[in-house]
């Protein structure tokens, strides 16, 4: 079934700067990625609110120009009326005469409602008789403490921005990019499954950034990677497929350079399981942040899957971050899963799910707090290199990631008491995570005739001790100074060394436990390497 998405867009004085400028990029591409059959209007509001575009259904790239066309750029003066934005994308709706049953609102606001204290309560039987769903970005720290309710009666969710000053333009469009997919992509069509391999905030600080990512077999068709950038034009890309094929947005090469939209593309409509290699260079000596996607279809009946589910604070417990990494209704044991938690403070905290439940699921309690406000959360799942299962044969080397939505805080005393180890197996058992960030088009896990079998207690996957974090950082420090002296080599010189120093990243970005002959056996190679540069430069 196709897709209605009413774009509600906040344009009161308080947007002005870095937020306008921001959502109004990301809402254009967003747009522009709508596939045809799809019905969207464009709602903006402030003191009032109106319509700057009916709903419409979209049909070619002309009609996607007019959409894009108008997207606010320019905010008004005046207060901020969430209500009026709403009740007039319920009239967008009408007028449209469509079917609403599972229709959505994409609202997003960086302040409260200055105009109803009681706005939420006047226009949720609206929405709950059209059966409508609200999906809320909230923009920093102001934005109304009641998106929850609105979105979490109606089954909808919320994403935050913490940060929205001018350095946090690419994280901030991260989080929108996120949230708007959420809302343009049918559940119901099989063929739109995207699996996200990378989705991040790089940092070019050298002259390059350079990264590898490994594609399976599973994976594969209709593979866009993008690079975006407020710096877009001073960066060439350099994407280099596993046999060695070189893909650029320099002399003519098959990257599009979209400077409208800042950012870099490349498509393929098949693509080759192995590492990629993705190389970020820069023209401009101050460091440059870039936004790097890289996701896929399917190419097989299933793959990994990434699905996230957060539960807030409730009967005393810490939220509860959790991920479900699965291949169709089997668990991947033994991986790797980090949950990146973005404070109301704008600092990031990082954290192991390392209580695990034999179903697949990864999970931690969240007790790192910085006051009250609102918790945004991404997930990055990997192999462990040693151990990482399917079926109990080895997955291979892999990567998902995916940026979720928030958890909310609301006062800044919380609890921090872990509940006793059986809590998640109840809280499976009565099925509280049904409301997830599955991948787009995927479905809630499904569960066995007799419902989840209870799970042994969970066990502690072993992370590193501090004594081996202090040798794997040494050992890290060593691998970046060969890999520069390796960059440094003519092209027909380094081949056999790059491939040597592959297995590098991955050990050292593991988190789990190792042993100094582990970590002395990798500096052997490293020396390996050393000497290799040595004879080479000589010659």
């Amino acid at each position: 079934m196709c897709e209605r998405t009413v774009f509600v867009l906040d344009v009161s004085g308080s947007m002005n700067g870095p937020k306008i400028n921001t959502l109004h990029t990301e809402t254009v591409r967003c747009i522009n990625k709508i596939n045809d059959g799809n019905y969207v209007g464009i709602v903006v509001f402030g003191e009032g609110a109106r319509t700057v575009h009916e709903l419409t259904m979209v049909t070619n790239q002309s009609m996607r120009q007019t959409l894009m066309a108008a997207v606010p750029v320019r905010i008004s003066d005046g207060a901020t009326d969430i209500g009026a934005g709403i009740m007039e994308a319920l009239s967008v709706f009408s007028r449209a005469s469509v079917d609403t049953n599972g229709a959505k609102i994409f609202l997003a606001t960086d302040g409260g409602d200055t105009k109803s204290h009681n706005y939420v309560a006047n226009v949720l039987p609206h929405l709950l008789n059209a059966k409508i769903k609200v999906y809320c970005l909230a923009i920093g720290v102001s934005a109304d403490q009641r998106l929850e309710k609105l979105s979490a009666d109606t089954g909808g969710l919320v994403y935050n921005l913490s940060r929205t000053d001018p350095e946090s333009r690419e994280m901030m469009a991260r989080v929108m990019e996120a949230a708007m997919k959420e809302v343009i992509t049918s559940k119901e069509m099989a063929e739109v499954v995207t699996h996200t391999v990378v989705n991040e905030i790089v940092v070019i600080s050298g002259n390059t950034y350079e990264t590898r990512v490994p594609i399976e077999a599973d994976i594969g068709r209709n593979t866009q990677i993008q690079i975006r950038s407020e710096a877009i034009k001073d960066i060439d890309v350099d994407i280099t497929g596993p046999s060695g094929v070189v893909y650029s947005s320099t002399g003519g090469g098959q990257i599009a350079k979209r400077l409208d939209q800042k950012e870099c593309r490349l498509y393929l409509e098949s693509t080759e399981s192995g590492l990629w290699t993705i190389k970020l260079t820069k023209r401009i000596s101050t460091p440059v942040r870039a936004h790097l996607v890289f996701e896929n279809n399917l190419t097989r009946a299933q793959a990994i899957e990434l699905q996230v589910f957060l539960r807030q604070s409730q009967d005393n417990c810490p939220p509860l971050v959790v991920c479900r990494l699965c291949k169709g209704n089997d668990p991947i044991v033994g991986a790797i899963v980090t949950a990146s938690v973005d404070r109301p403070s704008g600092t990031q905290t990082d954290h192991q799910l390392n209580l695990f439940h034999k179903q697949g699921y990864y999970y931690a309690y969240f007790t790192d707090y910085s006051g009250a406000g609102r918790y945004n959360v991404s997930a990055l799942a990997v192999d462990n290199g040693n151990g990482t299962t399917y079926r109990g044969s080895p997955t291979g080397a892999f990567r998902r990631q995916r940026v979720a939505n928030s958890f909310q805080v609301k006062s800044d005393s919380m609890p921090t008491q872990l509940p006793p180890d059986d809590h998640f197996n109840k809280l499976l058992l009565s099925k509280q995570f049904g409301h997830q960030n599955a991948p787009m088009g995927g479905t809630a896990p499904r569960s066995s005739p007799g419902g989840p079998t209870p799970a042994p207690t969970p066990r502690r996957v072993p992370l590193l001790s501090d004594q081996m974090r202090v040798l794997k950082n040494k050992l890290s420090s060593n691998y970046i100074r060969t890999k520069r002296a390796v960059d440094g080599l003519q092209v027909s010189q380094k081949a056999d060394l790059v491939n040597k120093l592959s297995p590098f990243e991955r050990f050292l970005s593991s988190v789990r436990e190792t042993t100094k002959e582990e970590i002395d056996g990798y500096q052997r190679q490293l020396d390996d390497v050393n000497e290799q540069v040595r004879l080479r430069t000589e010659a």
